[in-house]
């Protein structure tokens, strides 16, 4: 089988199956051009390979093909490509390298500046005045509307008579 007798393989199930396009789109909830590219072998126009894996399988799987086998020839089909590291091109570009540093040094920077700053905010001179007023008390037997007034603090005086 080659590559381009995938899209052909999921085309013929589904009609076959006579399943529409759209209905395979509503099942899969893949849209329907993505569809149309991979019956068409249009593999290029689709995202990076996992997801075409995935569209893949959806299909197969909605027209009740087994997904593997169709994923083992997909990967049969594909060119083998080495693998790159994602950060391999930073290394190897100097440049890169010093404007990641500079970056970080000015992150640094700014984050010790920041610190420093809240750290030397001025004290408050003045004392912050508290109010004198208690929590309001009821008497169980009168209670009024607005009946809450401050009351006054009477502290036992030391017997001087022992």
């Amino acid at each position: 089988m080659t590559r381009h007798a995938i899209g052909a393989l999921l085309k013929s199930e589904r009609e076959t199956r006579d399943l529409s396009i759209e209905e395979v789109s509503s099942t899969t909830r893949i849209p329907r051009r993505t569809l149309e590219s991979l019956e068409d072998d249009r593999f290029e126009e689709l995202p990076s390979g996992v997801f075409v894996r995935g569209f893949i399988k959806a299909y197969a799987s909605a027209v009740d093909i087994d997904a593997n086998e169709v994923l083992a020839r997909f990967d049969e089909q594909q060119p083998k490509t080495p693998l790159t590291p994602p950060f391999a091109g930073v290394h190897s570009n100097p440049s890169y390298v010093w404007l990641l540093a500079i970056t970080m040094a000015t992150l640094f920077a700014i984050i010790v500046a920041t610190f420093v700053t809240v750290r030397r905010a001025p004290a408050q001179n003045e004392p912050i005045e508290l109010s004198s007023a208690l929590p309001c008390q009821v008497e169980p037997d009168r209670v009024e509307p607005y009946s809450c007034a401050p009351l006054t603090i009477v502290t036992p005086i030391e017997s001087s008579h022992s």
